[in-house]
This record gives structure tokens, sequence and C-alpha cells, in this order.
């Protein structure tokens, strides 16, 4: 037994080295920021940041989930679940969803972190802390820590570029930094939509969100910032006081979804936030650009998938088979037009909501006539 323990620790010694090795690699190849952020966007890094740290301890949360006695009841009523979304003939990512959802076989558990979580959102912190997070946790292969630290740093590069107002032909610039990013071939992946079936209908699918509801919205609402963020960078690109009030609103509704109300976490989202629903100015001027921010979400949700499911042997080596299905960027590709489809089918509502307005109930399921009915005394229609 002694020898099982001493051979488990020095393998995860040498994964984290592996992984130090491989960051340094990247981070030295790395082009710095053009510019500094402007004040109005200081507190959405911040969230970012800390949604590094977050998303490390959740991951270390569902592993120790995992291998608690007190989760075998919990393991059974997800299995069941689990096995009722295998049989159905349709995936369940994207599709409608209420808040009651946040209510997960493991909700015990998440109950007992989440508090821990969000005030990790609040505290101050160096950025190099939160850049590190999840290879210093150990529980993700080096392959994978590579790909997502790549994937973190392009999303920051999208934001410097419509943040800096040297940049002339901003489009010019994004389709360059895809093109740095791609050129880093074994550490990238693809810029075109990669195929449903690697979210839905891969051996572990819909564990992370099952199980762990609470875990993934606060995930989710961190990609909703950044998606609702880079969408209100490009539509307010030319009047910089509207800019300030949009991005200074955002932070605000970005705020109440953390919150706790009535006991538990109503307004996150229930759904994965897409470029399609969230971002679609992005998605049509930047089309590659936003495929690349929606597939390292979306690997990020299998990771979440394979660590939660009760089942999973050897989830190291399954993370990294996943992984570079990924980076493959010549099979398992779908047709864009089925991808946005498929990314707007569970509605904006239960992704987030709209970068720019207030959306109160979700659109899905409502008549045409309702849609278009005049608004209420005092309050905008917003029809997105």
């Amino acid at each position: 037994m002694g020898l099982v323990t001493t051979k488990q620790t020095l393998m995860r010694i040498l994964r984290v080295h592996l992984w130090a090795l491989v960051v340094v690699s990247i981070t030295s190849n790395a082009q710095p920021l053009d510019t500094a952020l402007p004040s109005e966007l200081v507190g959405v890094k911040h969230y970012l940041d800390a949604f590094e740290i977050v998303q490390s301890t959740i991951f270390e949360e569902v592993l120790f989930t995992n291998s608690s006695p007190d989760s075998i009841s919990g393991k059974g009523l997800l299995r069941e679940s689990l096995l009722e979304l295998a049989q159905a003939p349709a995936s369940h990512y994207h599709s409608p969803g209420n808040h009651l959802a946040m209510l997960g076989p493991f909700r015990v558990f998440e109950s007992r972190a989440t508090p821990g979580l969000v005030a990790t959102l609040y505290r101050e912190r160096a950025p190099q802390t939160s850049n590190t997070a999840l290879g210093d946790s150990g529980i993700l292969p080096p392959l994978t820590i590579a790909v997502l630290e790549k994937g973190r740093q392009f999303n920051e590069k999208l934001l410097a570029i419509y943040t800096n107002e040297a940049f002339a032909d901003k489009s010019a610039e994004v389709d360059k930094a895809v093109q740095d990013y791609l050129s880093e071939h074994e550490h990238s992946v693809a810029a075109h939509p990669k195929s449903s079936n690697l979210l839905s209908k891969h051996q572990f699918a819909y564990a992370f969100r099952v199980g762990f509801p609470q875990f993934s919205g606060l995930l989710w609402s961190s990609q909703w910032l950044y998606l609702a963020t880079l969408e209100t960078l490009l539509l307010t690109d030319t009047d910089a006081e509207l800019r300030h009030q949009a991005l200074e609103s955002l932070l605000t509704r970005f705020a109440d979804k953390i919150q706790r109300a009535h006991g538990s976490f109503v307004n996150l989202p229930t759904d994965i936030p897409t470029m399609p629903a969230i971002a679609p100015t992005v998605f049509s001027r930047h089309p590659a650009a936003a495929m690349i921010v929606d597939n390292i979400a979306m690997l990020r949700i299998v990771i979440g998938d394979i660590l939660a499911h009760p089942d999973a042997i050897d989830r190291m080596a399954s993370i990294e088979a996943i992984t570079a299905q990924f980076i493959d960027k010549e099979n398992e590709l779908e047709d864009q037009m089925r991808y946005t489809i498929f990314a707007l089918r569970g509605g904006i509502f239960n992704q987030g909501g709209p970068a720019m307005s207030e959306m109160e109930q979700s659109e899905r399921f409502q008549s045409r006539e309702s849609l278009q009915a005049p608004p209420a005394a005092g309050r905008p229609m917003i029809i997105r």
C-alpha cells in the first residue's frame, strides 16, 4: 500500500515538473499584451484571473467528492440521470432548462464549497498566481495544461486588441492573433467548430453539468463575462462614453449572477455560454477567433465531465485523449451553420443573457405576439 502511495506521489511531482517546463516554453514565446487595460476593464480582468484559481479549486472539489465515502448515494443518483440522458435521442447540452437544476446529487458538497469559491473571486492576488493554478494542482496532464494556457493567452490577446486605440485595423490584428495562435500546432485547438459529439456523446458526457450544477454554473458565469465583455468592446468601439457605461453595467450584472438568492445561485447560467448566443457580433466578424474561444470552453467542460464521472478509471489518460481530439484540425469538424443552430438551441437566457441588455425571462416557448407586445410602463422592451 505504501509503495502505491509513493508511486502516485512521484508521478504527481513528475507531472507538475513537466507542466512547468511546457508553460515556461509557451510563456517565453508569447507576445506581451500591446496595451494596459483601461480602468473600466480592470474589474473584468480581476474576475477572469480569479476564475483560474476557482476552476482549479472546483476540479479539486469534484475529485474530493468522488473519493468521499459520503458520496455513495449521490453517485447512484448521478448514474441514473446519466443513463437517462444517454438513452435520449438528442443532445441535452444547449437545451431548455431552469434553475431548479441547481439542486444536484452532491448538493451538500457544493453548498459547503461555494461560499469559499465566491470569496476567492473578491480576493486580491497576483496574476501569476492565477495563471499557474491549474498546473500547480497536478490534476491535468501537461498537454492539457499547455493547451488551456495557450487558450488563456489567446483570450487575453483579443481583449487587448479591442482596447488598444493604436490598432487602426482591429480585424487585421485579430486575424494575425489567430495565425500566431495556430502556428503552435501541438498546443492549439481547431479554428473551426468541433463536432457536438465531442461534447454530448463521449463516454462521460453530462457528468459535470448534472453532478455539479452549481460548480458548472459558476464556471459558465466566467465564460459569460468574457464573451459579454468582448461583444461589448466590439459594439462600443467608436464610443468611449458608451463603452464605459456598458462595461460598468456588465460588472453589476455579473455581480448579481454570483450572489446567492433564496438560498441558491438562481442567476447563474444553466447552459454553456457560446459565441453565437452571447457574442454574435464577434462570431460574425471573427469566426475563426470565435471558434477557438468556444472550442477551448468546450474542452474545459469535457474535462469536468471526466473528473466528475463516478466510474472514470484513468482520468489523466482520458483527459489527454480528449485534448488530442480538440487539437486535431482535420477530424471531428462540424458545419458552421449546424454549430450555430446547436449553440442557440437552449436560448440566450439560459446561457446568461445578452451582453449589453437585461433579459429577465427565457425567450423559449413564448409566442411571437408576446415577444412583440408593447413593454410594460417604465420598462424598455428587449428583443434580441
